[in-house]
């Protein structure tokens, strides 16, 4: 069964090919498209993660690669801590 990977430069979902052609290279983050390397560069440098884990990431987001996380809106905070204080609402000196 081959991969399925996600493009993190425009969106796309695609197969990589099966034989490597003498084109425009194809990772796991990033479709032939120019632009799309282009801004995978740019994530790997800023992040600091290899190409291979954003493309792990992306197809985690998706859906592809098991359930995606997606965060708990309106959780109570864990036993034993406080929730975080309210902007403006803090008791100071100079009130």
């Amino acid at each position: 069964m081959r991969p399925i990977y996600v493009c993190i430069g425009c969106a796309t979902v695609y197969l990589p090919p099966d034989m490597p052609q003498s084109g425009l290279p194809v990772s796991p983050a990033h479709c032939s498209r120019p632009g799309c390397q282009a801004a995978v560069r740019e994530a790997v440098e800023l992040s600091g993660l290899s190409e291979e884990k954003l493309g792990e990431l992306a197809r985690r987001a998706v859906g592809l690669e098991g359930e995606p996380r997606r965060p708990r809106l309106g959780r109570r905070p864990a036993a034993g801590r406080r929730a975080a204080a309210a902007p403006g609402g803090g008791r100071g000196k100079l009130r």
